[in-house]
């Protein structure tokens, strides 16, 4: 059974392919991760244009056969373009944390308009912030994970419920999910907080994007962040951050 479908999808990757195809990966509101040839995108005249690189957002014709996985994109309309990503070399390399992260937990046909909607608000983010990328990485991969059904205990302690309130000298437990107060004590994979950065990280889980605007992110909390996910949304390797020595 063949169907000619259209829709929007945000460019993941893009990798040329023979003489003058490009395989890409979208991430689409309704498909999820939808990976399609687009025949002569090499092409100095090619139709496709701006609408293929990477983290643009692009409406989409392509043909869809129950028996394939990969499919043939006919056509693609180039909506709203991120060039101030690649402009940046810090810029970029939050964008492709973004993405990979995105790559890494997509099925195929798993509806998460969601998180689609959200992908495109950091992405618009990255493509004009100066400073604070770790930030937006960091948030982003904490509301992803609540989207996707792993939100974090914040506010009270794992382990008695006691509620946090401004209280300092708490423990984040990435593998737990959550806070840890003094009285419970740090142990197992629980890493201690500096003064403060109990509040940033339910900050980063809380605050509209446009809140965290060149707002930085404290050493380590990236880190942190990071181990909650990937221990949450498993098997998660993502060698982006390898870069930061994370």
């Amino acid at each position: 059974m063949k169907r000619i479908i259209r829709t929007e999808g945000i460019c993941l990757r893009v990798r040329d392919i023979r003489e003058s195809s490009k395989l890409v990966t979208f991430f689409c509101p309704g498909e999820a991760r939808l990976t399609g040839i687009a025949r002569g995108a090499r092409r100095p005249k090619s139709r496709f244009g701006a609408a293929l690189d990477q983290f643009s957002v692009s409406r989409l014709i392509y043909h869809w056969h129950q028996e394939r996985t990969v499919f043939t994109i006919s056509d693609a309309e180039l909506v709203r373009a991120h060039p101030g990503i690649a402009a940046v070399p810090a810029r970029f390399l939050a964008a492709e944390q973004v993405a990979e992260f995105l790559l890494r937990v997509l099925k195929p046909h798993d509806h998460n308009p969601r998180l689609y909607r959200l992908a495109i608000i950091y992405l618009d983010a990255l493509d004009r912030a100066d400073a604070g990328y770790s930030a937006l990485v960091g948030s982003f991969l904490l509301k992803a994970a609540a989207f996707l059904g792993f939100k974090p205990e914040l506010e009270r302690c794992l382990r008695c419920s006691k509620e946090r309130g401004h209280a300092q000298d708490w423990s984040f437990d990435p593998v737990h999910g959550g806070m840890v107060c003094p009285d419970c004590g740090t142990g197992g994979s629980a890493a201690k907080l500096e003064p403060g950065q109990a509040d940033e990280l339910g900050r980063l889980l809380t605050t509209p994007v446009a809140g965290l605007a060149g707002a930085e992110l404290a050493p380590g909390r990236l880190g942190l962040v990071l181990a909650f996910v990937t221990h949450h949304i498993d098997p998660l390797l993502l060698n982006s951050f390898n870069w930061q020595g994370l």
